[in-house]
């Protein structure tokens, strides 16, 4: 299960947690939204396929109905503001799934400011920034392979009626 979170604070209002929720089987998608307050959410997922045409390789991306080990998968994010009032400190969070690595520099969100977690969401840091502890004790700079979790954090606010979107890519192990 993959538990995708939104946090928004209005300055008029207490923090308000959005929860969407998609259940995978198999990374079978299904998308799901959740709505509350000033902010409604959707997420899908995606797999990456390429295509060859006319000697030239390009990417399209189908429903991930089925997903094989070795395959890409892209995860989305949409949050649109259906309030007629700006929204503002929006965060969002995804956990990396199960069996899945993630993909270096596919994280994305127009307006965003993107951290990774490698301690299941508890503390959060700039990519690069990040420490492990190795097998033998020792402290090692963090791999994408070590992320645990992705935050974007929507700078300044999200005009009435507006809809933005973030995601990222993974491989299937």
């Amino acid at each position: 299960m993959i538990n995708k979170k939104i946090k928004y604070k209005s300055k008029t209002a207490n923090t308000i947690l959005i929860s969407a929720i998609a259940t995978f089987v198999l990374l079978t998608s299904q998308a799901s939204a959740a709505q509350q307050g000033h902010l409604k959410v959707t997420s899908n997922v995606q797999k990456m396929v390429v295509v060859n045409k006319d000697g030239k390789k390009s990417y399209n991306f189908i429903p991930a109905a089925k997903v094989l080990p070795g395959e890409t998968v892209q995860y989305n994010t949409f949050f649109e503001n259906i309030s007629n009032k700006p929204a503002d400190n929006i965060n969002i969070v995804n956990p990396i799934p199960e069996h899945t690595v993630y993909l270096p520099n596919t994280a994305h969100g127009k307006n965003t400011q993107i951290v990774f977690s490698v301690d299941g969401g508890k503390h959060y840091g700039k990519a690069g920034t990040l420490k492990v502890r190795g097998n033998d004790g020792k402290i090692y700079p963090a791999k994408p392979s070590d992320y645990t979790h992705i935050q974007w954090q929507y700078l300044g606010n999200l005009a009435p009626q507006t809809k933005q979107a973030v995601g990222f890519r993974v491989r299937l192990l």
